[in-house]
């Protein structure tokens, strides 16, 4: 079973729950994060995390997103390649790598298995930073904040 490159569903419904101490079972094996089939809405569920587990989740998510944004670049590189003269064999081979017009080439497969792997890092990075607050919409509901709050005080002779 795959899934398309452009649809990264496999977080679909699945929520991450911040505590401020360490999951039960996580904290004895020294595990991180638990699965919890309660709340969280959707068939995925959700997972209770300590901030400090989803800020090295998040971590180690970054570094595997990075990674996979420089093979993302090397990967689609090689679908530029062109055969070196213009004979039968070389463009055979050369179609066989690529996949010329068809898109069949194995260049052309692990072009798009590393597509997928890339946006599922990508997303697994933006759940965790929502979960931990790291997010636009926080930062400009705080931006929102203080422009209030400076209106607010203008009138008393403050900023």
């Amino acid at each position: 079973m795959t899934q398309a490159a452009s649809e990264p569903g496999w977080l679909t419904g699945l929520n991450f729950t911040l505590t401020d101490a360490p999951t039960g079972a996580a904290a004895l094996t020294g595990g991180g994060a638990m699965p919890n089939s309660g709340g969280g809405g959707g068939a995925g569920g959700s997972f209770s995390l300590s901030t400090e587990e989803a800020r090295s989740m998040l971590t180690t998510a970054k570094r595997v997103r990075d990674q996979l944004l420089v093979m993302r670049r090397k990967a689609n590189g090689l679908l530029q390649l062109r055969p070196p003269t213009d004979d039968p064999g070389s463009a055979g081979y050369n179609n066989a790598l690529v996949g010329g017009g068809s898109g069949s080439g194995a260049f052309n497969h692990g072009n798009d298995a590393v597509e997928r792997e890339y946006r599922y890092a990508a997303e697994l990075v933006s759940r965790l930073e929502q979960a931990l607050g790291i997010t636009e919409a926080s930062d400009s509901q705080a931006g929102a904040d203080v422009q209030n709050a400076t209106s607010a005080q203008r009138d008393q002779g403050f900023a």
